[in-house]
Formats: structure tokens, C-alpha cells, sequence
């Protein structure tokens, strides 16, 4: 059990908070342990005691930026101090219920699950099982009358089956039977009672299919969206729910604060990737994560071309490429030789970099996470601009310190991230992380990037994290630098 859980049952219990976690009782385990959802359901008047005793544990409110939020439901996360876990806390002040992409009825319930509990794992009110079979009854059958329902449907039966026998288990049956007339009298008892005896069998695709269109007909009364409509919302959450599963996403939320571009700074073989990666599939599992490379930033229109001759112009002119160059820069008190093919790559290149920073801010603001490996920095440093020296010595023609004064003016262009994250690490420990890469870099050039590793950001935080120790360390450093700032 997450640590964090079990503090905010406690507190719930000890202030007296009406709630109860009301529905998929049967997996409660894997959701204190932070496998899943909490569903918590909150009486209204308790609502704003229950905020703050949830602020006071660190949960946070989140959005789904990309769909209309649900009435009366919101989302609340926490990072467990024990596990770095993300606790994921779903709040509903009424019970809005019904397909899981559209949730179209709005069951006036709440009493008859809040009035009726038990106590569950942690400690947490469950419903006695009578009462939350109504819930699961209504839920699954009222999914079988949607196609798209129906495919997700597909990956979850297994669990449906196991639901359906755990809480059939006892006398939850009589139960339901005993309290549907009281609470939800548009739904009649022979029909529940047929539309659980074919969930636990199960009875044939078709008549579920039959079963769930009739007691969609019998909650009319309660739905939130005519049959149009609800379609149309359907199809949109549907795609949506696909591209966030394309993007790598489960859930697509963002933190209520917005977005965020994260860099991943330091000298070569400093744990830039790894610890990029590591976060990505921490915060993968909830928000909208991209992972970009700004040190090999994909070509644009502009650059495609040029960027696939640079191969063979590697082997033609060995003394024209970027590592040979930026060696002589970095080590010469006099200004240097500047080829015109340095030149320009090092334009192009700027070029390409303020595309994907620019693009990578955009999706910021709409929501997503972004966490960049690697970042350009100051004139002179590992992905700054190259040509600075041109600019700052009067010894070169015209054009080249154009083309200087364009690549500054490129960088110039590209917004500060909202967190660096900067690594570091002795130069023996990265030689030796070196030596065991798949990608191995010759000795004098992780050296030489060592020497030149002095990042400076203005206007942004930077944290300094030392990875000269072990991994697990190390990411729950930065796990929780990230989460402070999101």
C-alpha cells in the first residue's frame, strides 16, 4: 500500500468525511498500491473539508486537456515520498456513470452508497457489495449498447468475469433486489435481475447487446446527453483516447499548472538518456509525455536535403566536421579557421533545433509534458551557437559573420524550459559509462565535451544533480525535482 494512501484514508476516517471508494472494490489492492484509480465518491457538503485534507498531502488537481471535463468529478495526484508512485486520486461529488468515454447518466444514488458502507483495504468505506452491484450492473450492460464500448470491452473481460463472481459472492444479490425500488425504481427488479444473471454467465453477445439498449430506454430520465449527441462525443473521446495510446499515454492528463519543457543537461555519458527515459515512463503512465533529442534534432523542409549529404560529406572532408572543429574553436586563443561547410551546417543546424524547441514549447501550452535530451545553452557550450567567436573577432569576411549573426539570432529565438535538470558526474565515472554503451565515443571526445560542460540558463530553474551513485538514487532525485515543478 502507497504510504500516501494510507495518510488520506486516515484522515478521511478521522474527520468524519462522508465517502466511500465506490466502485471495482473486487481490485481495491492493486489501487491503494498505485496499480489504478482511486474512485472516491464524496458527499458534496464534505467536498471543500476534503480538498484540504487532500492539499495537505501533496495531491495536486489535474485536467484532461484534450476533453471537456465530466460534472462533478475531478482528478487528484500525489507522489507517494516511499515509491515515487504517482497516487491518482478520482473524485466524484455526484454519481456520473454509464459508458467510461461518455459517463451519460447521472444516478441520484449517492445516499444509498455513502448510507451503506464497510471498510475496505486501507481502511478506506467501500459499499456493501448489494449496492455497488447496482453500480456495476448498470455500468457494464450500458456499455454493451456502444460499438466503440464494445471493443474496449474485448481487452477487459477476464476482470468482468472476476468482478461478476466477487461480488455475487454472500447475499449481494438479495441485497441490490432489496434496495434498487428505493433508489433507482426506473430500473426495475426483473429486468436487473436478468441483466446479472447475463454477466455471470455470460449470456450471448446479443441479448447483453438487447439487455443494455433496454436499460439505456429505462435511464433516459437520467441521461446528461441525447442519443446524438452522445454519439458524437463517443467518437471524439474514442479518437482521442487512440491518439493518446499512439503518443504512449494512458490516461492524457496534464497538471492543472499546464505543461512543461523539461532539459536534460550535462557532459557526455552523464546519464542524460537514461534518466529522460526513466521519467518519461514514470509520467507516461498518467500525462501526455513527447521525448524529443534537441542535440539531433530532426530536419525540416528547409533542411532535409542538406542534412542527408552531411554522411557523405563526413568522409569527403574529414577536417570540416562539427567534433573536429568545435575542438579548435574551444582550445584556440586566436580566432581559428572557419570552413564555409562548418558554417553553414552549424546554420542549418540552429535552424533545425529552434523548429523542434519552438514546436516543443507550443505542445506545452497545450498541455503535454516535454522532456528534452539535451539543450542549447550559451555561446561557446556543448549545443550552443558555434560561430560566436566569428562575431567577437575581426579577422573574418563579410558573409561568415552573417551567417554568425544568423545563427545567434536563431538561438536567440528559442524560449528558456521551465526546468533543467543538470547532471554531473567525474570524468572517470563518464569515461567508464562510456566504455559500456553501445554507442561507445572515442576517450578525446568525451574529454573534451566534459571540459566544455558549463550550462548556463537565465530565467529558469536549474536543479544540479550529481548521478555519481546509483540509479535508484538518482531518478528519485529527479522524480521529485520534476514533480516540483509540474
Amino acid at each position: 500500500m502507497l504510504r500516501v494512501v494510507g495518510e488520506l484514508a486516515k484522515e478521511l476516517n478521522e474527520s468524519g468525511i462522508r465517502y466511500c471508494h465506490w466502485k471495482s472494490n473486487w481490485a481495491l489492492g492493486e489501487s491503494v498500491r498505485g496499480e489504478g484509480d482511486l474512485d472516491l465518491l464524496v458527499h458534496r457538503d464534505d467536498a471543500p473539508r476534503f480538498r484540504e485534507i487532500a492539499e495537505g498531502l501533496g495531491f495536486r488537481p489535474v485536467v484532461d486537456a484534450s476533453n471537456p471535463p465530466f460534472p462533478a468529478v475531478e482528478h487528484l495526484h500525489a507522489v507517494d515520498a516511499d515509491s515515487t508512485v504517482i497516487a491518482h486520486v478520482h473524485a466524484y461529488y455526484r454519481v456520473v456513470t454509464g459508458q467510461s468515454l461518455v459517463k451519460n447518466y447521472r444516478l441520484p444514488i449517492e445516499p444509498m452508497l455513502l448510507e451503506n458502507v464497510r471498510e475496505g483495504e486501507a481502511s478506506l468505506n467501500v459499499p456493501v457489495k448489494g449496492a455497488e452491484l447496482i453500480v456495476f450492473t448498470v455500468r457494464m450492460l450500458v456499455k454493451h449498447a456502444s460499438p466503440f464500448e464494445l471493443v474496449l470491452l474485448r481487452r477487459q473481460w477476464k476482470r468482468i468475469r472476476k468482478e461478476t463472481a466477487w461480488l455475487l459472492d454472500e447475499s449481494a444479490l438479495e441485497t441490490a433486489c432489496e434496495l434498487l425500488p428505493n433508489w433507482l425504481p426506473q430500473l426495475d427488479v426483473a429486468t436487473f435481475q436478468q441483466a446479472v444473471r447475463a454477466l455471470e454467465k455470460p449470456a450471448g453477445l446479443g441479448r447483453r447487446i438487447a439487455l443494455g439498449l433496454r436499460i439505456r430506454r429505462r435511464l433516459r430520465p437520467f441521461a446528461r446527453y441525447g442519443a446524438i449527441r452522445a454519439q458524437i462525443v463517443e467518437v471524439r473521446k474514442f479518437l482521442n483516447l487512440f491518439s493518446h495510446r499512439l503518443r504512449g499515454s494512458k490516461k492524457g492528463l496534464t497538471p492543472n499548472a499546464g505543461g512543461a519543457v523539461i532539459a536534460f543537461v550535462g557532459p557526455e555519458a552523464s546519464g542524460k538518456s537514461t534518466l529522460a527515459n526513466e521519467v518519461g515512463s514514470w509520467l507516461g503512465k498518467h500525462y501526455t509525455v513527447e521525448r524529443i533529442h534537441a542535440g539531433k534534432p530532426p530536419g525540416t523542409l528547409l533542411t532535409i536535403l542538406p542534412n542527408l549529404l552531411v554522411p557523405l560529406m563526413r568522409l569527403l572532408l574529414p577536417a570540416s566536421r562539427s567534433t573536429v572543429v568545435e575542438a579548435k574553436i574551444a582550445s584556440s586563443e586566436n580566432p581559428p579557421a572557419v570552413s564555409p561547410l562548418f558554417a553553414l551546417r552549424s546554420v542549418s543546424l540552429a535552424w533545425d533545433r529552434r523548429a523542434l524547441l519552438l514546436r516543443a514549447h507550443t505542445n506545452s501550452a497545450i498541455g503535454r509534458i516535454v522532456l528534452c535530451d539535451r539543450y542549447p545553452s550559451q555561446p561557446g557550450a556543448i549545443d550552443g551557437p558555434q560561430l560566436a567567436r566569428v562575431l567577437d573577432s575581426p579577422g573574418y569576411s563579410s558573409w561568415l559573420r552573417r551567417l554568425a549573426s544568423l545563427e545567434a539570432r536563431l538561438y536567440t529565438d528559442i524560449p528558456s524550459p521551465d526546468l533543467v535538470i543538470y547532471l554531473s558526474a567525474p570524468l572517470d565515472t563518464t569515461l567508464e559509462r562510456n566504455l559500456a554503451r553501445d554507442k561507445t565515443e572515442p576517450d578525446k571526445y568525451v574529454r573534451r565535451r566534459h571540459e566544455r560542460a558549463d550550462f548556463t540558463f537565465d530565467n529558469t530553474t536549474v536543479r544540479r544533480i550529481s548521478t555519481d551513485r546509483s540509479l535508484a538514487e538518482t531518478v528519485r532525485e529527479v522524480k521529485f525535482a520534476v514533480w516540483k515543478t509540474l
